[in-house]
């Protein structure tokens, strides 16, 4: 074999240096096309062993086995080369709670009609999934001692002159769930935010804010979303507005003491209608009968409308039945 190659070379020439040349540019020109092969797109099977990871309410958030899951899929050489010889075929993905349906007991599965968005973490970058030959994939996930509590928000807010808050900072979602031991959970009341801080505010606000983590408990969400409406707005006093006592029987009479308050009403600019009109304070007889001391606590029956906020002076009446 050896004699017949040298007499080629003879043939052509080649020795010494040109010899060691011609080597070098056959393996150029083989590497060269090795690399455009692999850069090239082929249509191949892949296979992926997969582990989900979830919010399920009630169970643990990851599964306890996997599922194969095979397709026929679009990508590159050096793409099969690597999941062929270097990958190990075996992924955790993040799926949301809402694309699992529950078989019964520990199984929840997904169909494949909800996987190709997951087609990047099932198979990497750069491969795009023809059609999956898997019709459905099952995890079984372990029950997990929860409790569903509220969020509560900490804030540190101030406002600019003439502006305040026209409802309340909203959270959402306004309760989460927390897995941990039954000792934990039984004293467990609400969940709290970090503090959400805006100052010099003008206009409507929100963002995202992380909920506080406790040691030995695991939350359903890691953050939450909270908004707040702001308006601008104006004070409208009214002095010596009348007091009624409402629901008082027929045939009964009452005496208010004082028969008139001050009301300060905050109210949103521009005005949308009059501020001076449609108030009316009370007070309330079933109040009274509930009252050992006859002070009785005053509400608006009716308030104009666009008013955000309201502040009564004095907050109570003394309320006495008169006999006649």
């Amino acid at each position: 074999m050896r004699g017949f190659i040298n007499r080629i070379f003879k043939l052509l020439n080649i020795g010494g240096r040109d010899w060691v040349v011609f080597l070098l540019a056959l393996l150029l020109a083989f590497s060269t096309w090795i690399i455009h092969n692999l850069s090239l797109k082929y249509s191949v099977y892949l296979k992926v062993q997969v582990f989900a990871e979830s919010n399920i309410e009630g169970c643990e958030q990851k599964s306890i086995s996997g599922s194969e899951i095979m397709a026929r899929c679009r990508t590159t050489g050096w793409r099969i080369l690597y999941h062929r010889i270097i990958d190990d075929g075996i992924v955790e993905v993040a799926f949301p709670s809402s694309v699992f349906q529950h078989e019964g007991g520990d199984t929840y599965f997904i169909t494949s009609d909800k996987l190709h968005e997951y087609a990047d973490q099932l198979f990497g970058q750069n491969v795009s999934v023809e059609y999956f030959v898997t019709d459905r994939v099952d995890f079984e996930f372990q029950k997990e001692v929860f409790k569903r509590v509220p969020v509560k928000s900490v804030s540190s807010l101030s406002f600019q002159d003439q502006y305040m808050a026209s409802s309340p900072l909203v959270m959402v979602p306004d309760s989460v769930t927390v897995y941990g031991d039954h000792m934990h959970l039984d004293a467990l009341e609400y969940v709290t935010t970090a503090t959400i801080a805006h100052s010099s505010i003008d206009e409507d606000f929100s963002g995202m804010i992380p909920l506080t983590q406790m040691n030995g408990m695991r939350l359903s969400v890691d953050e939450v979303h909270y908004k707040m409406e702001v308006t601008r707005y104006i004070e409208v006093k009214r002095e010596d507005v009348p007091v009624i006592v409402k629901g008082v029987p027929a045939g009964q009479k009452v005496s208010v003491e004082p028969k008139t308050v001050d009301v300060t009403l905050y109210v949103e600019f521009p005005l949308r209608a009059d501020p001076k009109k449609d108030l009316l304070i009370s007070a309330s007889y079933d109040d009274l009968k509930a009252s050992l001391s006859g002070n009785v606590m005053l509400y608006p029956s009716s308030l104009p409308l666009g008013v955000i906020k309201y502040e009564i002076s004095p907050v109570s009446v003394k309320v006495v039945e008169v006999k006649e």
